[in-house]
């Protein structure tokens, strides 16, 4: 495309050049002989030009033109061989390529998928339709396309599938993918390739389909030649948006004891978003995730639920309201309490537009609501276009709106979403420690893909959900999987303990989803089971054995997939804004400097966060020099929305700072606007205070108090002189808790215990 886009662009320029010519000749060429005049200079790139001969004087124009012309048809005609024969030699190298990715189908979503690829992939994609505009697009950018019948063996064979790695089903069909697949795998079992195994993913728009086949035995027929599994462009949005933005760190900002989610507009991506949760949302305070879904057609939506998700209310909570968002009063008649209680609003119109249009409605609805102000993630097709109103790109200055942007198809069909490499070998390695007789931290493992192979897809599918979990239990108990190398983490007794009970809670409630019941013993056809249990009421043996499956991870993760587990270190800041302090004194530099290496030396072995609200003074001074000094992930909880915090900054220049730091934050997330509106906190009285404003502050610093495990306070010493000041703060880290009215009881993390905090004289 671009190479005939430059040819076109010369070939242009020579006809004008060969045109200012034919002016120079004679004016009236461009007036009364302008066809005859165009058409004298196309015979020139035609390579006949008999007509310059009979001009005595010719134009340098007309010389320069009937000199390149004839070497840009040559170019031109090279260019179109060459092309061609790249493209022939490049379809007939890959039926002798070993580990080609192949792409069966290359519609849009297929060729976002393959731009994802590097080279290293050996991607093929098969197209049946000459003339689709991306077949030009994927072969300008290095891809080889084969055109043909994606359904035909001799295509197979052309892009050499028995030595193939992964086949990806992408025709925009579910019974054409299906198809696909089962002649892929047909077409493997004949050919009887040595030493190989074919992955196949098979995109399914329809997710009742994918959940009756995966419990088809036919369909999974041997998977020793053949691995199958399913994704869709809806599971794929679900997932990475709970993994982006974990929906129990909203629900513990907001104090909530309940993750509550609220749904506008319930489609396929909706349904997924819930099923998604069902699957996830099993945290450390065992609250069941509540679903409020906001509808037109709310009967008909639950009734279809219901049908098609017969088991779904054993395992959340939710209803269906008759509303839709056409303007703020649809939001303004809604209980308070209701809306209170919300941690996350998730709007999911197919449109960009619509989508964008409800959640600004949204948005300004709720802030004219006390409490009201929890994140409204919001579907966008693509990361371009309306998407870069929500969300920069990571690392750019970035405006805390409230506003996230998911399911963008450009970034959610990825390689590393859709092949999924690393959810795959964790789900293979936790298959192969509960399928061990002898569990311990340096079990070999070796016959974890036979073990994989000879397992049905039902139970493959709960290793990849316990997986995806891992993620859910270290941030109940503050932990992450970070990429340093091993340090001997073990769990404690404790967390044992409780992340045993997590993986039993989330374990029965995907039995329920799919219909197992509670029985004296097991039988598999009538799907009974006596372990649909809470942990606490297992047998002695069940519960040994779980707690010894949680105590190996760490150890056969990081031996194994080279995945690490880590302690978080959360630091909290406080500290004087500008007016009582000098942020350029090179006595209280040094000072922060060396509180934080000690920090650093002292907790060596973990991920160290600072978490600061980034006000002027001390709040940015620590954090920056956190990031810069010891490698510190940024949190940001903000006391207020932006467009009143930012009026308490001083200058523009203290504003864009403030956005450059959100952009490198880790999260950002809003603190609830508790004590106030949009309105009344955005009101300053004579003197310039607002005591309701007053009070987010210390909001903030109460969060911060409770959630740090270390606490670094920039103050001078004197007494508290009103509400939100770093005296209030120093007093509640002394005190070891905060006042009744800042507390917040959320449980979905493990509390730090509260150490003196660490005061840095303002005047160092």
């Amino acid at each position: 495309m671009r190479q005939s886009l430059a040819i076109g662009l010369v070939i242009l320029l020579f006809l004008m050049l060969g045109m200012w010519g034919q002016y120079e000749i004679s004016p009236e060429n461009l007036t009364e002989r302008f066809w005859h005049s165009l058409y004298e200079v196309f015979m020139l790139i035609g390579l006949e030009g008999e007509w310059t001969t009979k001009i005595a004087d010719l134009p340098l124009q007309i010389q320069l033109t009937r000199f390149f012309a004839p070497l840009i048809t040559l170019l031109t005609l090279l260019f179109i061989i060459f092309r061609q024969a790249r493209i022939a030699s490049s379809n007939r190298l890959v039926q002798y390529r070993k580990g080609n990715l192949v792409v069966g189908g290359l519609g849009w979503r297929a060729f976002q998928f393959i731009q994802s690829c590097e080279r290293t992939h050996k991607v093929v994609a098969i197209e049946q339709n000459e003339d689709n505009p991306f077949v030009e697009r994927a072969r300008e950018q290095g891809f080889a396309v084969i055109i043909g019948d994606v359904l035909d063996p001799k295509i197979f064979k052309q892009v050499n599938l028995r030595y193939a790695k992964d086949l990806v089903a992408f025709t925009g069909n579910d019974g054409t993918n299906v198809e696909l697949t089962l002649k892929a795998r047909e077409y493997v079992r004949i050919s009887h390739p040595p030493n190989t195994h074919l992955r196949i993913h098979l995109h399914a728009s329809d997710s009742n389909l994918a959940d009756r086949l995966e419990s088809y035995p036919k369909f999974f027929a041997e998977y020793d030649l053949a691995e199958i599994s399913f994704f869709s462009v809806y599971d794929l949005s679900a997932r990475i948006l709970f993994q982006n933005y974990p929906p129990d760190l909203y629900a513990d900002v907001f104090g909530q004891e309940q993750v509550h989610i609220a749904l506008y507009t319930f489609d396929r991506m909706a349904t997924h978003i819930l099923l998604e949760a069902a699957f996830m949302c099993h945290f450390r305070n065992s609250s069941r995730t509540r679903f409020t879904v906001f509808d037109i057609d709310s009967e008909e939506k639950q009734k279809q639920l219901n049908d098609e998700q017969p088991h779904i209310g054993e395992i959340c909570d939710f209803e269906f309201l008759p509303v839709r968002v056409n303007g703020s009063h649809d939001i303004d008649d809604l209980p308070a309490e209701l809306l209170q209680s919300v941690t996350y609003h998730v709007v999911c119109d197919d449109s960009d537009e619509d989508s964008l249009k409800v959640a600004l409605i949204l948005r300004s609805a709720l802030l004219k609501r006390e409490g009201c102000n929890s994140p409204i993630m919001v579907r966008m097709q693509n990361s371009s276009g309306l998407a870069q109103l929500l969300e920069s790109n990571t690392g750019d200055p970035e405006i805390p709106d409230g506003l996230y942007p998911f399911g963008m198809l450009d970034k959610v069909l990825d390689l590393d979403n859709i092949i999924n490499d690393r959810q795959d070998r964790l789900a293979k390695i936790i298959n192969g420690i509960y399928s061990s007789s002898d569990v311990h931290d340096d079990m070999p493992l070796d016959n974890v893909q036979q073990d994989w192979n000879d397992m049905k897809e039902f139970k493959r599918k709960q290793s990849r959900l316990q997986a995806d979990h891992i993620d859910v239990k270290l941030r109940a108990v503050r932990c992450s999987a970070d990429a340093r190398s091993p340090s001997g983490f073990a769990f404690t007794d404790d967390e044992v303990e409780l992340l045993a009970a997590m993986e039993q809670e989330r374990w029965v409630s995907t039995q329920r989803y799919a219909g197992w019941i509670l029985g004296p013993k097991k039988v598999e056809d009538t799907k009974i089971t006596p372990h649909l249990v809470p942990r606490e009421k297992q047998p002695l043996v069940d519960r040994q054995r779980e707690s010894r499956h949680i105590e190996v991870q760490p150890a056969v993760f990081a031996r194994h997939q080279d995945v690490h587990f880590c302690r978080q270190l959360i630091i909290g800041v406080t500290g004087h804004r500008l007016h009582k302090l000098d942020i350029d004194n090179p006595a209280l530099i040094a000072e922060i400097e060396r509180v934080l290496m000690e920090l650093k030396g002292k907790y060596s072995d973990q991920k160290i966060i600072v978490m600061s609200p980034l006000a002027e003074g001390a709040d940015r001074l620590v954090a920056k020099m956190a990031m810069e000094q010891i490698d510190a992930v940024l949190w940001v909880p903000l006391p207020l929305p932006y467009d009143i915090y930012t009026t308490d900054f001083t200058t523009d220049e203290s504003v864009e700072e403030f956005k450059k730091l959100v952009g490198k934050a880790e999260y950002y997330f809003e603190l609830p606007m508790k004590f106030g509106t949009q309105q009344q906190l955005a009101l300053q009285d004579d003197d310039s205070s607002n005591e309701m404003r007053n009070q987010q502050y210390a909001l903030a610093g109460a969060y911060i108090v409770e959630r740090s495990h270390e606490l670094i306070a920039v103050w001078d010493g004197e007494p508290e002189d009103g509400t939100g000041g770093t005296a209030q703060v120093v007093r509640w880290r002394k005190a070891g808790r905060v006042d009744p009215e800042y507390t917040n009881n959320a449980q979905f993390f493990k509390r730090p215990e509260m150490s003196e905090p660490l005061i840095i004289p303002s005047q160092a």
